[in-house]
Formats: C-alpha cells, sequence, structure tokens
C-alpha cells in the first residue's frame, strides 16, 4: 500500500483552510454589504424621482436618484428623518439634501445632484440635547421648490424652528422660531406658507422675513390613481408617482397610464 507523505497532507490542509476561508469571505462581503431594502418616499422631480429606501439590515437608508426609470446614483445615509407622507428630501438641478438622524440629533446630508458625491452636512440643532425622535414633527419634515427649500423641526420649549435652504448654494440660509408647530406647511411662489393653530403665517424664502400670507387653500394632492391618493410631493414633470414598499410607478398625470416601474 502506498504511503502518504507528510508534506501532501499539509498542503491538502492549507488548500481547504484557505478554499473555506474564502468561501466564508465571499459569503461574508455577500451579507454584510448594505442593500436597498423596501421604499419609504419619494419626491417627484422635472426629471424623474428621489427615492428613499430601507436598508435591509441596519437602520440605515438608502437615497437613489433617478431620471425616469434609470437609475443615476445611489447612496447609503443614517437613520432617515421622515416617514411615508412626510418627506425629508429636497432636490434641485444641483444638490440633493436628506435629513438623517445621529445620536439623538438631525442633520442634512447634501450630494451633488449630478455624481451622488457627499459635499457638506449641517447639524441643525447642534446646541439642543439629544432627542428620540431627533426633533421631527409628526406633521412636515421638509418642503421645497426645485431651487429653496425650508427644515421644519420641533424645539425642547413646544415651539417650532424654521430653517431656510439655499439648495444651489448648498448652504442653511436663515432660522425662525415659532410660538407652535405648523399642521402643514407650502411654497406659493416666493413665500413658505406655514398653516399655525393662530392662523396662516408667511415666511420669505429669501431671507425668512414675515410677509402678508396669501388666501386661498393649500395646493391640491395630484389625482387618485389606481385608488390611491398621491401626496403633492409625489407629482412633478408630467408624472404621478404611487409609491408601495416593494415598488413605485410612475404614471401620466393626464392619462393616468402607468409608464414604468421600479423595484
Amino acid at each position: 500500500m502506498a504511503r502518504t507523505r507528510p508534506g501532501t497532507i499539509i498542503v491538502a490542509i492549507v488548500l481547504a483552510l484557505g478554499l473555506g476561508v474564502g468561501s466564508l469571505g465571499a459569503w461574508w462581503v455577500m451579507h454584510a454589504r448594505p442593500r436597498p431594502g423596501e421604499f419609504i418616499d419619494v419626491l417627484a422631480t422635472p426629471d424623474g424621482v428621489v427615492a428613499v429606501r430601507r436598508e435591509q439590515a441596519s437602520a440605515n437608508a438608502f437615497v437613489e436618484v433617478y431620471d425616469g426609470d434609470r437609475l443615476r446614483w445611489r447612496g447609503v445615509v443614517p437613520r432617515y428623518a421622515g416617514r411615508p407622507g412626510v418627506p425629508a428630501v429636497a432636490a434641485s438641478a444641483r444638490s440633493v439634501t436628506v435629513r438623517v438622524v445621529r445620536a439623538g440629533q438631525p442633520l442634512v446630508f447634501a450630494f451633488d445632484a449630478v455624481t451622488g458625491k457627499k459635499v457638506d452636512s449641517f447639524g441643525l440643532v447642534p446646541d439642543a440635547p439629544p432627542d428620540a425622535a431627533a426633533y421631527t414633527l409628526a406633521t412636515v419634515a421638509t418642503v421645497s421648490d426645485g431651487r429653496r427649500g425650508a427644515e421644519l423641526l420641533a424645539t425642547p420649549g413646544g415651539g417650532a424652528l424654521v430653517i431656510g435652504v439655499d439648495l444651489d448654494q448648498r448652504r442653511l440660509a436663515w432660522k425662525r422660531e415659532l410660538p407652535a408647530p405648523p399642521a402643514d406647511a407650502w411654497i406659493a411662489g416666493d413665500l413658505l406658507v406655514l398653516d399655525l393653530p393662530a392662523g396662516r403665517r408667511a415666511l420669505a424664502l429669501d431671507d425668512g422675513a414675515d410677509r402678508a400670507a396669501p388666501d386661498g387653500p393649500p395646493p391640491p394632492a395630484p389625482a387618485a390613481v389606481a385608488g390611491v391618493t398621491p401626496a403633492r410631493h409625489h407629482a412633478a414633470g408630467g408624472r404621478i408617482w404611487v409609491v408601495t414598499p416593494r415598488a413605485i410607478t410612475a404614471h401620466d398625470a393626464t392619462t393616468l397610464a402607468p409608464i414604468a416601474t421600479i423595484r
């Protein structure tokens, strides 16, 4: 009977260990890499949509920018401060911002709208103690018009804080405190209109100065699609987006026919 050489046994053991470690490494890379999960919400844009999704294995989130239904870029961010129907994202031709939560503090991350490169981050209430909800209001978080925006937050004393954002210049432009949180907020021309318990109030988007509040109702929601009434921020560029956890679908704003689905 032929005898096995010790050197042959050692080589076989080394190869087996190498294959095992390699397989384990491949499994770890496959399962540890952040992966997009369910859709949380979208912000419709003239060119497509900004989507926010859960990350499958953590509290983090994905921000994805689409041209129509073609992915332009995606990035991972800390826990998203918004929720379905209460968006915490804004977009312009130059920037995309997303409000996130880190250690109980709200921050805004700014990304280059074309490349997805992170260009800056801003702490919104750096002197306030950590808050479990990161000072996120129940009714509204971020509003924008494709060039300017505003972040709305609760304050420790029961009031609210409004922070104007210049999206193209990627800077926080102004801050104003309110005596109570707004039930709704929207942009009308050059004004940020706030629906407060004591009545309607308007602030200039450029500098936050008080202005006369316009009359009339808030902007209407888009037409119902497939039995779903989308929110205001789900319509732009001739499209209405219907959001479900597993997919987002664009519909023609005139015919309501589906155009594209993203999963």
